[in-house]
């Protein structure tokens, strides 16, 4: 098997549908080589790691759910989709599927020449526990416990996950069962709770594959997990956000959100208070008016392949061109500590932050919706601050950055809510 340089090819040993085909091992291994390691192996850009055994037996249920609807490998922003390198077929998609929903163990082969083979690589091998976690025919089916919580206008998790004394701000992502309702905005339930809380910062979407919650299963968490960042097709921002100074988030008068049932992912930011602390995020639908009948849709304007070295600054320039008329009413910028400022156009400024904190971060709802025509651009201008200048740097002296979870890594994603023009006539 040919492999790129420099990369770990991540295989699947044994046991899958092919009948134990001698070649099985390598062709998974090519597979994974090919399609993920460029993003997700240790050089790439990806915050989720799939170059050794601990990362894949963690992120296998996760990434398994992501090939097999498609969100994976990514059709867009991936210079070799010009080549067609990395779309894939039908039989190496339902092999990566077997083999990461599978009990097959997991072998590491380490490549580092474009003409090394797999006889003449180092492997070593990793067989999952016998308890692995298979996920049950109803896993997408709320627990009664959650069904009733949403039954009425709060919503929260049924657990909470305890927040270290010190340390870097954290990320953690929650999950609650959500029935489907057209609501106006969201506010946290009780703001006074939040006075002695680590959360900061929180960010809002509806799962309705049940992808977090299998996740939270699998990895045998409670409480929560360690946040993946936007995972799936509806980027985490999509139903807005709330902070500390922004305990609020209603859209102007006439809009709303279509929640569908599922989950409601809670994408939260924790900052460490000093003692332990609970962290457990609870908020209130806002329901809409027969009036507010334009639905709001998102757009999400993530920073791909993302690299810091020490003492640089940089901008990067993300855009999007509008298929047809719509109507901006709120942008939501999620960053971490070495996103510095964020400013966001469509012919005129829409939002404009000189001075970005993920602590202190807000979303951005407009009074009056911007109007932007068909083929126009929406651009967002992010500049990034890995110096010593930088208030927030984690790191004395700086180290370099990758994409990933701060405090250390950066994942930066603008979400701009929309509705069609169209919806209003």
């Amino acid at each position: 098997m040919i492999v790129a340089s420099a990369l770990v090819a991540v295989g699947i040993a044994a046991g899958l549908a092919t009948g134990g085909h001698p070649g099985t091992n390598a062709w998974i291994a090519a597979d994974i080589a090919r399609h993920c390691l460029p993003c997700h192996g240790a050089t790439g850009t990806a915050p989720i790691k799939l170059d050794s055994p601990e990362a894949l037996r963690r992120h296998r249920t996760l990434a398994a759910m992501l090939v097999a609807d498609g969100t994976m490998p990514p059709a867009m922003n991936l210079a070799a989709n010009a080549a067609n390198a990395r779309t894939l077929s039908s039989a190496e998609r339902a092999r990566i599927i077997a083999a990461l929903e599978g009990g097959s163990s997991v072998e590491v082969v380490a490549a580092r020449d474009d003409t090394r083979t797999d006889a003449g690589a180092k492997a070593r091998a990793w067989t999952p526990p016998a308890e692995a976690w298979t996920p049950p025919a109803e896993a997408r089916t709320p627990p009664a416990e959650a069904r009733i919580q949403s039954a009425g206008a709060q919503i929260s998790p049924a657990q909470a996950w305890t927040a270290p004394a010190r340390g870097g701000a954290r990320l953690r992502t929650f999950t609650a069962a959500t029935t489907a309702r057209k609501v106006r905005g969201i506010r946290w339930a009780d703001p006074a709770e939040l006075a002695q809380s680590p959360i900061r910062f929180a960010s809002f979407a509806v799962d309705t594959r049940g992808v977090m919650r299998r996740l939270e299963a699998a990895s045998g968490e409670s409480g929560g997990v360690e946040s993946m960042g936007n995972v799936g097709t509806t980027p985490s921002g999509a139903l807005g956000a709330l902070s500390r100074v922004a305990p609020v988030l209603m859209l102007p008068e006439g809009f709303h959100f279509d929640v569908p049932a599922g989950d409601l992912v809670m994408e939260v930011l924790a900052e460490p208070i000093g003692r332990p602390a609970e962290v457990l995020p609870r908020i209130a639908w806002i329901d809409a008016a027969e009036t507010d009948a334009r639905p709001v849709r998102a757009l999400a304007l993530p920073v791909a392949s993302l690299a810091l070295e020490p003492g640089e600054c940089t901008t990067r320039r993300l855009t999007h061109v509008a298929q047809g008329d719509l109507d901006i009413v709120a942008v939501i910028v999620k960053g971490g500590a070495f996103l510095r400022s964020a400013r966001v156009t469509a012919g005129a400024a829409i939002t404009d932050i000189p001075d970005f904190r993920m602590a202190f971060n807000e979303p951005f709802v407009l009074r009056n919706p911007h109007r932007v025509a068909a083929g126009s651009a929406i651009v967002a201008e992010l500049g990034f601050d890995n110096t010593t200048d930088n208030p927030q740097q984690p790191s004395d002296p700086p180290l370099p950055v990758q994409a990933g979870l701060p405090p250390f890594g950066e994942d930066a994603i603008v979400v701009v809510l929309y509705a069609n023009a169209a919806s209003s006539r």
